[in-house]
């Protein structure tokens, strides 16, 4: 199915999948956020496009996020405005006009309860999504900045991964969900990270640099299993993703190309 964006739009800058996989959301440069619906037979998909009244003039949106179960969708704002809704009643939950500076990174958890959420100026948020009350601020040090955020997936104690620059030193920090306290730290990658994610099976974490290097991390171990340095040389990772079938095999968008 394909779909040309009326120049009006601009350029999309994010999208976000609904877990049923039958829709998503995109923000543009221009047009806010549009909802995008697949119908037709697998040989015969097309693609129906709505708006989203609650995000119509909402401005570019650096992240969109459907939580787990697909009940609730949050969007983050250039501008730094957080809109947490109900789905697919857009019933808006919260609207918080300052969440962050601006919107950096943001994930659920893996039970929908929370949202985290991080910013440029090197802060993270957590959110309660029933009622959109913010729960607390992660707590770090005056010479540290939390860049990216997932929570783990495999079901069992829950975590929370960031990925944290200290001065020029990157390490990936968890964070124990039942306190929100910091349990530990380990440098992974060893440089900045553009992009992070846990496979569907919560068995690993990826992460992707600035320069173009991916590592795959099991994460029971917190030990890196795979790494391909200089994948995409001087290219920053842009997006990354895992295979539902297959845990280390990758699909990539970097710059804007698909790989």
């Amino acid at each position: 199915a394909r779909h040309e964006l009326e120049e009006s739009d601009g350029d999309p800058i994010t999208i976000a999948v609904h877990p049923s996989g039958d829709c998503f959301v995109c923000s543009t440069t221009n047009g806010g956020c549009k909802l995008f619906e697949l119908y037709g037979q697998e040989t015969h998909l097309q693609l129906s496009t709505k708006e989203l009244p609650p995000l119509l003039d909402a401005g570019p949106q650096k992240c969109l996020a459907f939580s787990v179960d697909g009940s609730r969708f949050a969007a983050g704002g250039v501008d730094g405005r957080l809109r947490i809704l109900e789905w697919p009643t857009l019933r808006i939950i919260v609207d918080e006009v300052r969440a962050h500076k601006s919107f950096r990174d943001m994930d659920f958890s893996l039970d929908s309860e929370f949202l985290a959420s991080t910013s440029t100026d090197g802060s993270a948020r957590i959110w309660k999504t029933e009622d959109g009350v913010p729960l607390m601020t992660l707590a770090r040090n005056s010479d540290e900045k939390i860049e990216l955020c997932r929570f783990s997936k495999d079901g069992t104690k829950p975590f929370l991964f960031c990925t944290v620059q200290r001065g020029d030193k990157a390490v990936t920090a968890v964070y124990d969900i039942s306190t929100w306290n910091k349990i530990g730290h380990k440098r992974l990658l060893g440089k900045p990270a553009s992009v992070m994610s846990v496979s569907l099976d919560g068995k690993y974490l990826a992460l992707g640099s600035k320069d173009g290097d991916i590592c795959v991390v099991e994460v029971k171990k917190m030990e890196i299993s795979h790494w391909n340095k200089r994948l995409h040389l001087g290219t920053s990772i842009a997006s990354l993703e895992f295979c539902p079938i297959a845990g280390l095999y990758l699909q990539l968008l970097v710059s804007g190309e698909q790989w």
